[in-house]
């Protein structure tokens, strides 16, 4: 490594810390306090459990809330490929998340918004090899919106009460 890569390694943060950035989940942020702050909704059905459980991955599990979040999946598939025979041998999904995050003691909600992903995954003969494309799609899907809603948080955390 020359020296003026490493000049630039060591002096790159105290750049960035006089400019006034600070790491999202740094210590003492408003998005590290949340960890573990935060009430998920109940799962229904596949898709649900791997958003929940991506969420909770991100966000800590709630021993005491503070707050609750409510989100509304709403997947929807497209055929894109179709073969001269009107078989259909790709498909898009698009995954849209409406979520609502409330302070449960003052009933007041801090932070609604609405974020979309999308993935796709091929179709082929053997219809276990396209439900298993399907499903792993869907998962791709689930972790992606939970990530966006993680992310959606943590950069807003600052604005909410105590």
């Amino acid at each position: 490594m020359s020296s003026y890569s490493r000049r630039f390694v060591l002096l790159a943060p105290l750049a960035l810390a006089a400019c006034g950035f600070r790491p999202i989940y740094g210590r003492g942020s408003a998005a590290e306090a949340l960890h573990g702050k935060i009430a998920l909704g109940a799962v229904d059905d596949r898709l649900s459990f791997e958003f929940y459980e991506q969420l909770e991955n991100r966000l800590g599990r709630a021993e005491a809330p503070v707050f609750q979040l409510d989100v509304t999946l709403d997947v929807q598939s497209k055929g894109l490929a179709i073969t001269q025979d009107n078989a259909i041998t790709r498909y898009n999904l698009t995954g849209i998340a409406s979520f609502t995050l409330t302070h449960i003691a003052r009933g007041e909600v801090v932070l609604q918004d609405r974020l979309r992903a999308f993935t796709a995954y091929s179709a082929t003969a053997n219809a276990y090899a396209t439900f298993i494309s399907e499903r792993d799609a869907k998962r791709r899907l689930a972790v992606a919106l939970a990530d966006q809603i993680a992310t959606r948080i943590a950069s807003s955390a600052e604005s909410f009460p105590p």
